[in-house]
């Protein structure tokens, strides 16, 4: 919890980095979802540049690396009010992408559990859930 609530410098550098890794994981996530033909990607934002590998790559590995970047030399100045204004904003978007991980670990395991039950008792389970949603 106290890593959390503190928003010193040092903190923030790495509240930066489990961010950028949270984002990676989502999009290495999403292309194995994706390539199971069962899934399809939920971010509008992305459905385009999602068909692309480069595209991807760029938009979710490189960008948010130099932005991410940016972010904490940029900071290395801020007030202490700017500090803790940034720690709540870091740990908003971080607990969103920790859910959108969680999301993508969850579909991944029903993927891989649905894989081992025979066709007819997945096209039931499959229907159920058609139903649902």
């Amino acid at each position: 919890m106290l890593f959390i609530k503190t928003y010193t410098y040092e903190n923030i550098k790495y509240k930066l980095l489990i961010l950028y890794l949270l984002n990676v994981t989502d999009i290495l996530f999403t292309v194995l979802l994706l390539s199971t033909g069962l899934f399809a990607e939920a971010n509008f934002l992305m459905v385009k540049a999602i068909q692309s590998p480069s595209t991807s790559f760029i938009l979710k590995i490189v960008l948010p690396a130099v932005l991410l970047l940016y972010i904490y030399i940029r900071m290395k100045n801020a007030s202490e009010l700017q500090l803790k204004q940034s720690n709540i904003i870091l740990n908003i978007i971080t607990g969103v992408y920790i859910l959108i991980n969680i999301f993508h670990l969850i579909w991944f395991f029903l993927f891989l559990f649905t894989q081992n039950i025979p066709k007819f008792e997945s096209a039931i389970i499959g229907r159920l859930y058609q139903n649902m949603i």
